[in-house]
């Protein structure tokens, strides 16, 4: 049985370029979800990363915004990296609500997939009108 591992980004608000998103990350094991605000471009860097990854075996493509303590509401982090030297990649997902008890919410977890498949995720992501298109999803091909 093959795990579906997917990222899922939504629109929730549009105002001006400021941007309300929800994403929920998932590898078929662990499933994390997190609203947080940017702008209509958010990810336009991480995708046009993604289009040309891996340029060499130790290439990383990194998303991140916030950071783990208590100057921000939270943490996000997708960083995409090869670990097998035939290409194997995966990308680490953090998340980080940085609330206090009982309202904790961290996740930490590996996405497992192709090179081609991550270009593909960085061919949605650059291709994605948020104003028209109110969500993507991208299901990656799984590593047996």
């Amino acid at each position: 049985m093959k795990l579906r591992q997917e990222i899922k980004i939504e629109i929730l608000e549009i105002e001006d370029e400021e941007t309300q998103f929800q994403i929920t990350l998932t590898n078929g094991i662990n499933l994390t979800t997190i609203d947080f605000y940017g702008y209509i471009n958010e990810f336009e860097s991480f995708a046009n990363g993604l289009l040309d990854f891996p340029k060499n075996i130790h290439d990383e493509v990194k998303y991140e915004l916030g950071e783990i303590g208590d100057k921000w509401a939270y943490y996000i982090l997708m960083k995409v990296f090869c670990y097998e030297t035939n290409g194997y990649s995966a990308i680490h997902v953090k998340v980080d609500n940085n609330s206090k008890e009982p309202y904790t919410n961290k996740s930490e977890f590996y996405i497992k997939t192709y090179p081609a498949s991550l270009n593909k995720f960085g061919q949605l992501l650059k291709d994605w009108n948020p104003k028209i298109e109110k969500e993507i999803v991208w299901t990656a091909e799984c590593i047996n």
